[in-house]
């Protein structure tokens, strides 16, 4: 069975490449397929991989027909080449199919590939475009994948909403077949807390309008005027210019922007390191419909490392964490809230065991990457005999 990856890199990235990694890794680990991988440039993280015939690297801009015509030549290339003779071939496209990848999609499905699309929001409800062609290239997402069934054999959803969107497009339900954030256990080690206090608040994650980072630096602001020790570690790429550099005027703005440490994106290792060492753990969000309709994709990692989570209470959040049980949720966009949260932990140390082992469980319990992986692995396989 081959697998061909298009749009984020196996090798590093932000949240899309996690998902797509935590969901093959045991695949690949135990042998069950091969793999290719199609990647976009501004999807990827700093180090990339060492060229390799498995790889291929792409860009597009959208505004020039010679840069689209490079890529469409490159891809296609890959994509024939890369084709296993006699085998299972999946073309795993990740989130909503649109101008940039439509094309091949289409190809890859015409030349026997079958067609898996991995739908992590709805784009109806966007709320953050870098510039007209890229508002344009999202925007077309809405009507590519109402065409899905034409299409796609298989697509995943990561939200209950997403689930009952795509439920209603496909007259076959049994195509539809919901995934949430995964996260490997073996990777993200439970690591309880050696501090006799509360220190370092973490976030991380892309720094759109949706995420609501804004709530939490005022909070945090608030905080550190009466813990002079508190810090505020972040980490992450702005996926929008524009959003990323409000969020840096806010930081610069703060009273406390000396203890705010931006980390930028790191490695997978050094990510991981960096959550072992912090004690609190914020999922902020704000009460949009693209909060609402999605999923946190950092969540089950917060959970897995064992500490507190603040989570604001959107979408699906509140099935899986209950207040003052394995989390603290907080109401979407609520700075009190988030303030009051983050001084119960400062001034009660003891919450971070007492709500980091139930948040490590809901994680065991919830996202485990290889319970996911092989149910993902048996749909695969029925898609042999359509």
């Amino acid at each position: 069975m081959h697998i061909l990856i298009l749009g984020v890199s196996l090798h590093e990235g932000m949240a899309g490449s996690v998902r797509v990694r935590n969901l093959l890794d045991p695949m690949i680990e135990n042998e069950r397929i091969v793999w290719s991988n199609l990647f976009f440039t501004k999807l990827a993280g700093k180090n990339l991989p060492d060229k390799n015939d498995n790889l291929k690297e792409v860009d597009v801009e959208l505004s020039s027909f010679g840069s689209i015509l490079k890529f469409l030549q490159d891809s296609f290339r890959f994509i024939r080449q890369r084709k296993v003779s006699g085998s299972l071939n999946i073309f795993y496209a990740y989130d909503t199919p649109d101008l940039k990848t439509i094309l091949p999609i289409l190809y890859a499905k015409f030349i026997g590939y079958k067609i898996l699309l991995d739908i992590v929001e709805d784009n109806r409800v966007a709320l953050s475009f870098d510039g007209i062609m890229n508002r344009i290239r999202i925007k077309s997402g809405q009507y590519l994948l109402a065409m899905a069934p034409y299409f796609a054999d298989l697509v995943i959803v990561i939200s209950s909403h997403l689930e009952k969107k795509l439920s209603k497009i496909y007259s076959d339900r049994s195509k539809v077949v919901f995934i949430p954030v995964t996260v490997d256990l073996e990777k993200i080690k439970y690591v309880p807390t050696k501090r006799n206090r509360a220190e370092k608040v973490f976030y991380g994650g892309s720094f759109g309008k949706k995420d609501g980072l804004d709530v939490l630096i005022g909070a945090f602001t608030r905080l550190a005027a009466e813990f002079p020790y508190a810090e505020l570690i972040l980490t992450g790429k702005g996926e929008n210019k524009k959003d990323f550099t409000e969020i840096e005027a806010l930081i610069k703005s703060s009273q406390a922007s000396s203890r705010i440490k931006y980390l930028g994106f790191l490695s997978t290792s050094d990510y991981h390191k960096v959550l072992s060492d912090c004690d609190v753990f914020c999922v902020t969000r704000n009460n949009s419909r693209a909060a609402n309709t999605g999923f946190p994709s950092k969540l089950s990692e917060f959970l897995a490392a064992g500490k507190v989570v603040i989570a604001s209470s959107v979408g699906d959040v509140s099935k899986v964490l209950k207040h003052q049980k394995n989390a603290l949720l907080v109401s979407p966009g609520d700075e009190q809230a988030m303030y009051l949260s983050l001084k119960q932990i400062f001034q009660d140390n003891s919450l971070i065991e007492k709500l980091g082992v139930e948040s490590r469980r809901t994680a065991e319990d919830n996202f485990d990457n290889r319970r996911f992986s092989n149910l993902l692995f048996e749909r695969f396989k029925l898609l042999e005999h359509t």
